[in-house]
């Protein structure tokens, strides 16, 4: 953006109404009354951001590093249009972002400034830098830009380093992505273990008194020890949780997050729980008998990862029924 004095600006409400006033740049803001700034920031497929470093005789923050594009948008701007022609401008690059929306939104004292985020692998010798802004461009990956930061040689954004979480926990339509992994859970994971558990414990009868979670923060840290304790996560999220026994491939607990049911996590946690077991072994499970009302969604949960009823039993006290999968009959092994 050249820094042009006679260039006039859309004022906005504090709703962000335009108010039908025009703004010279350069003036003091109206009191009430904001302005649409804009941002790019332009990540490669390898999760680096595009960066450029400010001119030496630019006003503000000269000769730092900075995110890929800024602005402000000028009278008559819609905030895609300003952050197309922004870009064009300093990077002489065409984007075509009528589609898109802005990932969020800043407000500053003076108006609101709009954060776009943009995946594009670029051949840098293509660019076109526009000599009265942009010194050089580079890629950086998130290590890079921090250390930058804390060097005092990047504009000092103070979510920086959420930027790059931000890309690639969302799509470019703001929808999650989600980000789910497995693994066997260690000691650093007993207290997201134990919100787990407050979570679901509804689930669970007999599961909502202090005393019962204190028994099952034991059976959760002897299942770590053991190293028989697997996590599903998104992100730094607990979502599933599977304790089990290795010498007789028994589920002690499995147990999934409501708002991550029907997503195949069960059966992920059990395909990591088999890599502890023998070739073939199979896996139990005691569950509610058949015809008990506090059984039907356990049981149809069961099923539905492929496991068959089999000997009945008691368990302190209480009729159950064992479940058996047999990995290698669907699939698993």
């Amino acid at each position: 953006m050249n820094e042009n004095h006679a260039e006039l600006w859309d004022l906005y409400t504090k709703d962000r109404e335009k108010t039908g006033k025009l703004h010279r740049r350069g003036d003091p803001v109206p009191q009430g009354s904001y302005r649409l700034a804009v941002h790019v920031c332009i990540f490669n497929s390898k999760n680096q951001l595009l960066i450029q470093q400010r001119q030496p005789f630019k006003q503000g923050w000269r000769n730092m590093w900075d995110v890929s594009v800024g602005g402000s948008a000028v009278a008559g701007d819609s905030s895609t249009q300003a952050a197309e022609r922004e870009v064009w401008e300093e990077l002489g690059l065409k984007l075509d972002l009528s589609k898109e929306r802005p990932f969020f939104t800043m407000n500053f004292s003076e108006g609101f400034d709009d954060f776009y985020i943009i995946e594009q692998d670029i051949d840098l010798k293509t660019l076109h830098l526009q000599q009265e802004e942009v010194r050089r461009v580079r890629w950086a990956d998130r290590d890079e830009v921090i250390k930058m930061q804390a060097q005092g040689t990047m504009i000092p954004y103070w979510f920086l380093d959420r930027l790059f979480e931000i890309r690639g926990s969302y799509d470019r339509h703001g929808e999650r992505i989600p980000k789910i992994k497995t693994g066997f859970a260690g000691l650093a994971h007993l207290e997201s273990f134990l919100s787990f558990a407050e979570i679901i414990q509804s689930d669970f009868p007999g599961m909502d008194t202090d005393a019962a979670m204190q028994r099952f923060c034991d059976t959760i840290m002897f299942h770590i020890r053991q190293g028989s304790a697997v996590y599903a996560a998104n992100g730094r999220m607990i979502i599933g949780v599977l304790l089990f026994a290795k010498e007789q491939g028994r589920i002690c607990f499995l147990a999934v997050h409501p708002e991550y049911r029907r997503q195949k996590l069960a059966s992920q946690m059990l395909r990591r729980m088999q890599t502890c077991l023998a070739p073939g072994q199979r896996i139990t499970v005691e569950t509610f008998r058949e015809g008990d009302p506090k059984g039907s969604a356990a049981r149809k949960f069961y099923c539905s990862l492929g496991f068959v009823p089999g000997e009945l039993g008691m368990q302190e006290g209480y009729p159950v029924e064992e479940f058996v999968l047999d990995c290698e009959g669907i699939g698993l092994g």
